[in-house]
């Protein structure tokens, strides 16, 4: 009895790792898209952006905050853009943000230019007429890079589907239930796709957070500092390597059944042959004989 059970887990061991890896996807996936969008989930960013210390403007930067009582110590704030939110870190306390004295707080990625940390955070650095200044505002850079260049459409799929499959998966292992091999068959194309997709949106935010890092520091003059969210990135990739090994064990079980039902199929041939295969015609055959 034991034997048999041991046989058994054996013999659905890679479908139950499958759906480990997939379950582990779509969890670090989710986590991926809700990060920023609240206090809680700040960590997990894509890009972070702040003034630079050792900048040659830092000090005329820190003045223009000193200014205002209220906003002085601006100059010191963290924030961090992901794919579905904004947050602010290390507000200064006088700053007194919504009547307290919380020093962090998410916004969602759209519409920021309504919040009163928005205006305060803007500096103006040269004047280039008596009517246009240039100006500098690390929160505008957050939202252009969570709106314009992180797109979370791509990884909304990916969630979506990765979900799907891990139903799927989870079906064809509970036995007796109908359309198992359907179900095998929609897994075969589902796996592809999703690769697709996952990686795409892998690819896609690779490149646009390693972009603001390279241009943003060259377009500011060295005035704002960015960095890459080593936590995001690596959830992501882990994310698309699941995906593309669930895929692979997918067809390999596929690759497995096809084999084995070949060797059924030769086995069972010579159960059928007649009982003169392996005789010449002319060992039964009457020509020539006298009647």
């Amino acid at each position: 009895m034991f034997s048999i059970a041991i046989f058994s887990l054996c013999k659905r061991l890679p479908r139950t790792i499958a759906l480990l890896l997939n379950f582990i996807a779509v969890f670090l996936a989710v986590f991926l898209l809700i990060g920023c969008y609240n206090s809680s989930n700040e960590s997990t960013f894509l890009v972070r952006y702040q003034i630079e210390k050792q900048s040659p403007f830092f000090k005329n930067i820190q003045s223009s905050f000193k200014q205002d009582a209220r906003t002085a110590g601006l100059e010191k704030v963290k924030v961090r853009a992901g794919y579905m939110g904004v947050c602010i870190d290390k507000i200064p306390a006088t700053y007194n943000l919504m009547n307290t004295s919380q020093s962090s707080i998410c916004y969602p990625r759209k519409n920021l230019t309504g919040t009163p940390l928005y205006t305060d955070l803007q500096v103006h650095l040269f004047n280039a007429g008596s009517n246009s200044s240039s100006s500098l505002n690390i929160l505008d850079l957050a939202q252009r890079t969570s709106v314009n260049v992180i797109h979370p459409y791509l990884l909304m799929g990916t969630i979506v589907l990765t979900i799907l499959m891990f139903l799927s998966l989870l079906y064809t292992v509970i036995p007796g239930l109908p359309f198992r091999g359907q179900v095998s068959m929609f897994l075969l194309v589902l796996g592809p796709v999703l690769v697709l997709i996952s990686g795409m949106s892998a690819v896609w935010t690779h490149i646009g957070i390693h972009a603001a890092k390279r241009l943003v520091p060259a377009a500011s003059m060295g005035m704002v500092n960015v960095y890459t969210g080593r936590k995001a990135g690596s959830m992501m990739w882990f994310a698309f390597a699941f995906v593309l090994i669930v895929c692979l064990i997918i067809f390999g079980l596929r690759i497995c059944e096809n084999d084995k039902k070949d060797e059924e199929t030769a086995d069972e041939m010579p159960k059928h042959r007649p009982p003169y295969y392996n005789n010449y015609y002319s060992d039964t055959s009457s020509y020539g004989t006298k009647v």
